[in-house]
């Protein structure tokens, strides 16, 4: 499993508890870490997606 597709695991298995949970508190700390999981997912698609340094690419 790519850390991309683990950490939108995680997300999404925060966002099912948070939806299961009764208490409010509980339900916001779990939406609060699906966001952060989201987050750390975009940046590392964002820094997959970004071309290599110049300094790599001339280093051949």
């Amino acid at each position: 499993m790519s850390d991309t597709a683990h950490y939108r695991f995680q997300s999404d298995q925060a966002r099912r508890l948070a939806r299961q949970v009764t208490d409010a508190t509980v339900r916001e700390k779990l939406l609060e870490m699906a966001e952060e999981y989201g987050r750390y997912a975009d940046l590392i698609e964002a820094r997959s997606a970004e071309p290599p340094p110049v300094e790599a690419v001339t280093a051949h």
